[in-house]
């Protein structure tokens, strides 16, 4: 049976069962949409909508509805018919699009972001308490186990809609969010819930003033619950490190290798006089000249403002480095002027600008809130930061600048408990 969204942009879709389930297909920006009952009976198909009913042999049935209009409308109802308290796997909730899936699944909030070349398509929890699936775009839309009382019914509802638009184009985050989530440590996470309650662990410190919470996280990245009508959804903050504290943690605690060195020698231009530390910075540069990397290029050339006469060990290990034809050494070489391309006036030395701009924005997610466990790089940031500048104070250069923010934030958090040399080095890059 077909289904057809109506709103502004239209699509089509397909359904079809499956051995434990349902499926959508289609061909705008969710192309799959799937809800699957993990050792469950046979799906049997009803016959005056789109969807299907399944029994488990706890005696429980479970009832999907697909509805057609402005937003797709997608209802699951889970109805134990036994006199027992029982749990059953609960459903099993995946959707795929043209671009990976940018998921949030937050217990009594979730949405799941389709990024397209068209516009976005968005998926948005209406009810129910929906927890991650392990991948992007996959979800337990009432949990992973369903516990039932007798005679007790449960449910959760979806709308998907779409909109016009390009890559970069996402739905801007639910606005009762935290504008800023990831701050310096000491300052605080302002989170407004009229009528609402916020709570915290152990670690965290939260002052209330009346509909306003103060949050002031650990070091690193925690959770807090924000409880409303539909119950609590998590929200990830975070407290970090400045950039110059990180880089001092790395030069004095992290092995020595190429990028440790980049950093130490960005720490040493801006503190104090440390002969020990440049002695050490020079004998890993020598030992590295015979198998020079990117970062030992720019490192050796860093260390010539420092007095160390390395400015042709640096020449040398650029035109070696260069002859690899690696796409992100050429840009570390181009961004410390070690290549005939000037960045910093929008000269890219390799590959479409806008195609590597926009790639690094979507390994950050877009900057949205997630639940995706894809962690954060240096890499990804420090590109990104380049493309907004490169766009300038047009929309889309301050909507890139903005998701670049956002990332840096919360990988600064992550870094202040776990220091990744290579991640501070991308970081520090001026």
């Amino acid at each position: 049976m077909s289904l057809e969204l109506a709103g502004p942009v239209v699509e089509h879709f397909e359904s079809r069962l499956l051995p434990e389930g349902i499926e959508l297909t289609g061909t705008g920006r969710l192309r799959r949409l799937s809800i699957e009952f993990p050792g469950w009976l046979t799906p049997r198909q009803v016959e005056d909508a789109v969807g299907m009913d399944i029994e488990h042999e706890l005696g429980v049935t479970a009832r999907v509805r697909l509805r057609s209009g402005q937003r797709i409308r997608i209802e699951i109802a889970l109805e134990s018919d036994s006199s027992d308290l029982v749990t059953v796997p609960g459903p099993v909730l995946r959707v795929e699009g043209p671009h990976r899936p940018v998921s949030w699944l937050a217990g009594a909030s979730a949405e799941i972001v389709l990024p397209s070349n068209e516009g976005p398509g968005l998926l948005t929890q209406r009810r129910g308490l929906s927890t991650p699936g392990g991948e992007p775009g996959v979800c337990h839309p009432l949990e992973a186990e369903v516990t039932l009382r007798a005679r007790h019914l449960t449910s959760s509802a979806w709308t998907y809609e779409a909109q016009e638009g390009d890559l970069l184009d996402v739905p801007s985050e639910p606005t009762w969010l935290p504008w800023v989530r990831y701050v310096e440590r000491g300052r605080a996470v302002e989170i407004i819930v009229p009528d609402g309650v916020v709570t915290v662990d152990e670690r965290t410190s939260v002052d209330e003033v009346d509909d306003e919470f103060e949050v002031y996280p650990p070091e690193g990245l925690s959770t807090v619950g924000i409880w409303g009508a539909g119950g609590q959804t998590l929200v990830e903050v975070g407290a970090h490190r400045g950039l110059p504290g990180l880089r001092s943690l790395v030069a004095h605690e992290q092995p020595h290798d190429d990028a440790w060195c980049y950093v130490a020698l960005r720490h040493l231009l801006e503190s104090q006089a440390d002969d020990e530390l440049l002695d050490r910075i020079d004998w890993v540069l020598g030992d590295l000249e015979d198998s020079p990397t990117a970062w030992s290029a720019c490192a050796s050339k860093l260390a010539t403002q420092l007095g160390l006469p390395l400015a042709e060990q640096a020449d040398r290990a650029a035109t070696t480095v260069l002859a690899r034809g690696r796409a992100d050494d050429v840009l570390l070489l181009a961004m410390h002027q070690l290549v005939p391309v000037d960045v910093a006036s929008g000269g890219w030395p390799v590959g479409d600008f806008d195609r590597v701009g926009v790639e690094a924005i979507a390994a950050l997610s877009y900057g949205r809130i997630n639940t995706d466990d894809v962690p954060e790089r240096g890499r990804d940031v420090a590109v990104a930061k380049l493309y907004a500048a490169g766009l300038g104070e047009s929309e889309r250069g301050l909507h890139a600048a903005a998701c670049a923010q956002v990332a840096e934030g919360r990988l600064l958090s992550s870094l202040s408990v776990r220091p990744n040399p290579t991640d501070v080095a991308w970081l520090s890059i001026q």
